[in-house]
């Protein structure tokens, strides 16, 4: 699809910039603004560097991506236009940079990555306008490593209401050890997911897991790893994987990494009253309940799955 047929799907009155805020502690910081093609269509964009000066870029291997600050202080950046690929990726030389995401504007992103900003600790809800077509992050199939080893430590209500074209949140939030809570609502409108792997893995200071987290995502074949090493955890709500009956992995996906972890209570049942080491389509389940011994069947539990 053309950039011009791409920008024909909404109103001109509808495009609004991304936004976001970064540091820099010395004279002479470069950055990069890290644009990608997903689909192999070059971006078209305007980015507002924060310091008075801005470049035209329509590809990702323009010299123009790169801009130097005279002097240290804290800059605004404004991407406007089409922007497909947004991906730090964990870059050494600029994830420390980035301290906050304004707005998600309405830029048709396809991916978009802050992994390995540590210092990136707030960002915003989808800022959809009554479900506007292409807003937000409403174009995002995956988010996979979207916010990984970052400093946030609330996960916005409404962060992917409009995102109903997500197939995958693979190690979305891994290490976000600022993550204490997550909302129960926070994948309703997803419900084309096929994968949660690793989706929470590592959260050291989450403290619950919310009741139908995942009642709206029918089609998820993989919650491998999901809740790994969430040692703070105290039990698994019941009925809790009912509606995720094509499971074909639950390995690793409570294993707790190590004997000081607070998990209590049973496994989770499932409407029927089957546990999902009990289910038909018989899924893999190595190590799932490994460490949990707090559980108060885990002598029940088959060796399959601990």
């Amino acid at each position: 699809m053309s950039i011009a047929r791409r920008l024909l799907s909404i109103n001109a009155g509808d495009l609004r910039p991304f936004k976001f805020t970064i540091e820099t502690t010395s004279n002479g910081t470069q950055i990069e603004l890290p644009i990608t093609a997903p689909s192999g269509i070059q971006p078209n964009l305007t980015v507002s560097w924060g310091d008075g000066s801005s470049s035209t870029i329509i590809s990702v291997t323009q010299a123009d991506r790169f801009h130097t600050y005279t002097s240290s202080g804290t800059y605004q950046i404004i991407v406007s236009g089409y922007c497909p690929g947004f991906s730090v990726d964990n870059n050494p030389s600029y994830k420390n940079l980035y301290k906050s995401v304004d707005d998600w504007g309405v830029v048709q992103f396809e991916e978009v990555d802050f992994y390995g900003c540590g210092n990136l600790t707030t960002i915003p809800a989808d800022g959809s306008n009554n479900a506007i077509l292409n807003d937000g992050l409403n174009t995002v199939k995956r988010f996979n490593s979207t916010f990984r080893q970052t400093g946030i430590t609330i996960i916005p209500n409404g962060l992917f209401d409009y995102s109903s074209n997500a197939i995958s949140f693979v190690n979305t939030f891994v290490f976000c050890l600022g993550i204490t809570q997550i909302p129960s609502d926070l994948f309703d409108n997803n419900t084309n997911v096929t994968s949660f792997s690793g989706t929470f893995n590592a959260l050291l200071n989450l403290t619950s897991i919310p009741s139908g987290l995942f009642d709206n995502n029918p089609l998820v074949v993989n919650f491998e790893s999901v809740f790994r090493n969430c040692r703070k955890v105290a039990g698994i709500p019941s009925q809790f994987f009912t509606n995720n009956q094509q499971v074909t992995t639950f390995a690793n996906a409570f294993n707790m990494a190590t004997t000081a972890n607070l998990l209590t209570g049973v496994t989770p049942e499932d409407s029927n009253g089957d546990e999902i080491f009990e289910r038909g389509a018989n899924p893999i389940g190595t190590d799932c309940f490994a460490f949990c011994s707090g559980l108060t069947n885990f002598g029940s539990i088959p060796a399959t799955f601990k």
